[in-house]
């Protein structure tokens, strides 16, 4: 405590030292400076006091060396990363919300310093003679930031969105995957908030969507990354994309899932109704093979005999139910099924059932676990419930509080898609992928040290299904 006390007395002056210069003094090394050998000293003793972590002497000299030549020997761009590897530090010191928030926004101006200079040619780059690679630089120093912008502090959403949008112009294809979970989610939240239009949203999805391809199907030093975040960015488009897109985005989404099962009546009814509801038209050609299995499906259907098979039968009721998105209805018809149900295998599938709906469609989570575990005990060995447990749990974990808890929620979101795995040679594969497309958001084994933590211990995930994990890292 007195440390962390010391420290704060001695960084309580920091706000008097300014990180705002001209576009020329930014960017400014020390070759030229009368005070060159001064500045170099102070950059070598920064430089290992942080390596031993003494953060006082590191800060110090750190002000001097950036102060005097902020681009270093205009060959590196040190004097930009570390200082923003010190006011992380800061930020970890404290608990003052208006302290936090000012050491944010000084790393900001670092980040934004930094690709300055390099978007000028200030800080050279080996192997670099067009402007192309400069700017590429300076993109990948933006979409470093919009990552602390974006998972780590929270910044408001047309703050995070504009970073994003910089960061993609300088990197085009070659964006990192760090930069397209963000650009998305604040597009998205912008859009719905009536601070984008259309056209703008379809372009950012259009574009993300591009960078995401690229690089699974050609990079593949990162293609597992890019893999892993294409969910998150899918379902972040999900939740507007039938107010941004028209008949010809569905169609192209939907066909293909019909062309794959193209005998599957109940498919074919449903994907009819979904690409109407698009504002497809009922006699458009592109739907003609969709039409006709939907109306021999119909028409194959006595209205009586279904009445009455409905009523034997509750949980065919409760499909039908589902398919239109009566998901109430339909969790109320499979709760008629289990009470008439002898058999426990079947029991199991309806309550999965239940907890699929509760859980995808009704985001009622807690009620979704609970049911998924009634049918895992129901039906022993079974993945399924843990992989929807699994889903629930990595679907919510940015609501679970702080980065540190997210992180715990993705822990515990692996734990069951591996416990799905060892119990279930079904789902072996899946669980496996998906428990792998997660592993880049595991906690920091640094923060996890500024906790007092290690790995292997047992800690408990505060969120809303407080659960306990065992502590591993990336």
């Amino acid at each position: 405590m007195k440390t962390k006390l010391l420290l704060t007395t001695i960084f309580a002056g920091l706000w008097f030292f300014g990180l705002e210069t001209s576009a020329t003094s930014q960017c400014e090394s020390w070759t030229d400076l009368p005070n060159k050998e001064d500045v170099i000293n102070a950059h070598s003793i920064y430089r290992q006091a942080i390596r031993v972590n003494d953060m006082e002497i590191a800060y110090e000299n750190w002000k001097i060396a950036y102060q005097n030549a902020p681009t270093a020997d205009g060959q590196r761009d040190f004097h930009f990363t570390d200082g923003i590897a010190i006011y992380k530090y800061l930020i970890g010191q404290t608990e003052d919300e208006d302290e936090i928030a000012r050491y944010r926004e000084k790393i900001i101006q670092l980040y934004e310093q930094c690709a300055s200079c390099y978007k000028m040619g200030t800080i050279a780059l080996r192997s670099c003679n067009t402007q192309e690679c400069y700017d590429k630089r300076a993109g990948v120093i933006l979409g470093r930031m919009v990552y602390d912008m974006f998972y780590e502090f929270n910044s408001p959403s047309d703050q995070v969105f504009d970073a994003a949008v910089r960061a993609m112009d300088l990197t085009g294809l070659d964006t990192e995957y760090i930069v397209v979970v963000p650009a998305a989610g604040s597009m998205v939240r912008l859009f719905r908030a009536g601070q984008l239009d259309d056209e703008t949203a379809r372009d950012i999805h259009s574009r993300v969507s591009a960078i995401v391809e690229h690089n699974i199907e050609n990079n593949e030093a990162h293609r597992a990354h890019f893999e892993a975040v294409k969910p998150s960015v899918d379902h972040f488009v999900a939740q507007i994309e039938h107010e941004i897109y028209d008949c010809d985005y569905f169609k192209d989404r939907l066909i293909p899932q019909f062309e794959a099962r193209p005998h599957d009546g109940e498919l074919a009814r449903s994907l009819f109704s979904q690409l109407v509801a698009r504002g497809c038209d009922e006699d458009d050609p592109d739907l003609a093979a969709i039409r006709e299995r939907n109306k021999q499906f119909v028409d194959s259907v006595n209205v009586a005999l279904q009445e009455d098979l409905e009523t034997r039968n509750p949980a065919i009721a409760a499909r039908r139910l589902f398919e239109e998105g009566d998901y109430r209805g339909a969790i109320e018809r499979f709760q008629q099924a289990i009470e008439l149900e002898e058999s426990d295998e079947r029991k199991g599938e309806f309550f999965f059932r239940i907890a699929s709906i509760q859980g995808r469609n009704l985001n009622q989570y807690s009620s979704a676990r609970s049911n998924a575990l009634r049918a895992a005990e129901l039906r022993p060995n079974w993945g399924a419930p843990f992989m929807l447990i699994g889903d629930l749990y990595a679907a919510s974990s940015r609501d679970c509080g702080d980065s540190w808890n997210q992180r715990l929620a993705v822990l515990a979101a692996i734990d069951k898609y591996q416990h799905a795995a060892r119990i279930d040679p079904e789902v072996r594969q899946d669980a496996n992928r998906r428990a792998a497309a997660y592993r880049a958001s595991k906690p920091e084994e640094e923060e996890a040290f500024m906790r007092g933590l290690s790995k292997g211990d047992r800690v408990t995930v505060s969120c809303w299904f407080n659960e306990t994990v065992t502590l591993r890292f990336k």
